[in-house]
């Protein structure tokens, strides 16, 4: 057995069923012009390698994930292999019917996109704002029990998130994600939230005494780590997963069936066999040791051994993987 192996073992893949949208949000990370779709035996071959690895969850994302052709056989595929399909979901063309076919084809999931309480913050970001609302309401009205919104936080809806957290409260939501902002097509990001937001919202999580559950997503660790910091027992972020698992704990299919550490980090290769890319690839090889090559302002950082911040960011930013967090200002904290 591969050292790597017996240290990193896959446990999470993300299958990209299509580039196809009808949306147009303004942080969007992929490239939609002339819209592919994932060959179903594509898909079921990188579930079969992932199955017999042991990987236990699957996100199914897109583009849109209700533009693709097999997405409930894609779904029942990996239910049948003992893994959690889990969908991402904008909110279009999201009907009862649909909603009762994901139901039977075994969804674990459902995540809708929501990044503001209403449609002029949401729109800032995101497009759709009326989807989701229905969607939301759908779930409701089904008594769905794991309703998850994933929120991006940005410069531009952080001081929204308390009527995020009462929006979530209205609709039964169980779980608000809170994701770290990540550069967006075109390999810019303009709205990286302040010191004072960050703050803001730590203080909102830890406040809250409402039903809904706020979860800090492992790649936006220096978030992670400011909400996990406590005075008198340390900082709680800790462990393999304290941040940036790509290529570590979770990889990436893309719709051409290239696979990469990430959605976000544009490292494609070709394989056949997902032992042979996780036990060779240079590009996994190097995000594995991410921690010896921290730089500015990370390296001075106090939280510094809390936090692997998003790869993403220096990858598509300045053509490299190093830890330095170009944005982030919680170096600035005692």
């Amino acid at each position: 057995m591969a050292q790597a192996e017996m240290k990193w073992k896959p446990e999470y893949m993300n299958l990209e069923l299509t580039s196809k949208c009808p949306l147009r949000c303004p942080q969007c990370y992929c490239t939609l012009e002339g819209g592919k779709n994932l060959p179903l035996e594509t898909a079921l071959h990188w579930i079969e390698e992932a199955s017999a690895m042991g990987l236990k969850e699957v996100m199914l994302s897109g583009g849109e994930t209700l533009c693709y052709p097999h997405l409930y056989e894609v779904i029942r595929a990996v239910r049948d292999h003992g893994a959690n399909a889990n969908v991402a979901l904008s909110g279009w063309h999201f009907t009862q019917e649909v909603y009762d076919k994901l139901i039977e084809s075994g969804v674990a999931q459902i995540f809708i996109s929501l990044n503001g309480s209403t449609e002029e913050i949401n729109s800032l970001t995101r497009d759709g704002y009326e989807y989701a609302i229905k969607a939301l309401e759908l779930l409701q009205a089904n008594h769905y029990p794991k309703t998850t919104i994933n929120w991006v936080m940005h410069s531009n809806n952080s001081d929204d998130f308390e009527n995020m957290v009462a929006l979530a409260e209205k609709y039964d939501v169980s779980l608000i994600t809170i994701i770290g902002l990540k550069p967006d097509s075109a390999h810019t990001m303009h709205t990286f939230p302040s010191l004072e937001q960050m703050q803001y919202v730590k203080n909102v999580i830890k406040s809250h005494k409402g039903k809904v559950k706020i979860g800090v997503e492992t790649c936006y660790s220096p978030m992670l780590a400011f909400v996990c910091d406590t005075k008198l027992f340390g900082n709680f972020n800790v462990g393999p997963s304290l941040g940036c698992t790509a290529g570590r704990f979770n990889f990436s299919v893309s719709v051409d069936g290239e696979l990469s550490p990430c959605r976000h980090l544009e490292y494609y290769e070709k394989h056949d066999s997902l032992r042979e890319y996780w036990e060779n690839s240079p590009v996994l090889a190097q995000l594995r040791t991410m921690e010896d090559s921290k730089k500015e302002p990370c390296s001075t950082c106090r939280l510094s051994n809390n936090c692997r911040h998003c790869a993403a960011i220096n990858a598509k930013l300045n053509h490299a993987i190093y830890l330095g967090h170009p944005f982030c200002q919680l170096h600035q904290t005692s």
